[in-house]
């Protein structure tokens, strides 16, 4: 079943379930601006190098906003958790149409709740796929807007370098700066195909970031395992809105995929059903997305949040830097 692996895992809901409360949220919200007000400058920065409009939650802000920023965010994060519950629930056929939503709704949730952006709200997803009846044949389009580039906006910031984004953060004199990525995964113009996106290995990437980059990436106490994971996570996103692609506009093909007819469909219907598994439940239990971000909220929550050089000496910016 290309569910089964992951079919059991819905407690790494578990501590999201008091967020879809609008207190609850709302408390964890004034954690959040509390964490990130230090790091107003590097966000700004950001925002300028890549010409997104993306600052800081500040209190301020909240207390302005409050009521449609906490309902639309308990939201989608209500339709996250809704979303996988009714995807283990069905057939095989649809389940990957459903995952990916929960994973997209997730997604927002994560962004709109660490930042705020202008347009406030995205109108698409950023990514889009050229489908055909042969997995071969199949390319990704990827843009930098939508919600999958303000997932990427979103890790960068907090100092994650993907193969996926168009600059990485790295530290120079204390101070946080973003270099262009001169080898995009998706290449110049954003395209890549199925095949190319399979054969990405997250752990030789981060090795080789880690070799040319000694000594300037960012770290911290919430990102208990290394950019390797988040890479993977970016690529099990993309594998999955193709896997949910296939099965609403291919669903022939898809039926191919999942009882295994050739060798190609069976290897997509084994890294597809991992990517699920990578989202919710992982190989060690909580090395999956969902409470990797846990994890980074519980820091903001406890006020342990901070970015850290790789020895782990806190980066601390003037404010009018």
């Amino acid at each position: 079943m290309w569910l089964s692996p992951a079919a059991e895992s819905t407690e790494s809901w578990f501590p999201w379930e008091p967020m879809i409360l609008l207190y609850p949220y709302k408390t964890l919200q004034e954690k959040v601006a509390q964490s990130l007000t230090p790091y107003a400058n590097i966000i700004k920065r950001y925002s300028d190098v890549v010409g997104h409009q993306v600052q800081a939650v500040t209190d301020a802000w909240q207390e302005k906003a409050q009521s449609g920023v906490t309902e639309q965010n308990v939201a989608l994060l209500r339709n996250a958790m809704e979303f996988w519950r009714t995807a283990v629930r069905v057939s095989d056929s649809i389940a990957p149409i459903l995952v990916h939503y929960s994973w997209h709704f997730f997604n927002a949730f994560t962004a709109y709740s660490l930042f705020k952006w202008q347009p406030r709200h995205t109108k698409s997803h950023g990514i889009t796929v050229k489908l055909s009846d042969e997995l071969r044949d199949i390319t990704i389009q990827i843009s930098n807007h939508g919600i999958f580039g303000r997932l990427v906006d979103t890790l960068t910031i907090i100092g994650i370098p993907l193969a996926f984004s168009r600059v990485w953060p790295t530290v120079e004199k204390e101070r946080v700066k973003f270099v262009p990525n001169v080898e995009p995964i998706s290449g110049q113009n954003g395209q890549i195909s199925l095949e190319q996106l399979l054969e990405f290995d997250s752990w030789n990437f981060y090795k080789k970031i880690n070799e040319t980059r000694r000594g300037q990436l960012i770290s911290g106490p919430y990102l208990r395992t290394s950019a390797s994971l988040f890479n993977r996570f970016v690529q099990d996103y993309l594998v999955l809105f193709v896997a949910s692609s296939i099965a609403r506009y291919r669903p022939t093909l898809w039926h191919s995929i999942i009882v295994g007819k050739s060798r190609e469909e069976s290897n997509f219907a084994l890294r597809s059903s991992k990517a699920v598994s990578d989202f919710i439940l992982g190989p060690h239990g909580d090395d999956a997305f969902v409470p990797q971000i846990t994890r980074i909220f519980d820091s903001m929550e406890k006020g342990t949040f901070n970015l850290t050089t790789d020895d782990g000496k806190s980066i601390v910016e003037p404010h009018h830097a």
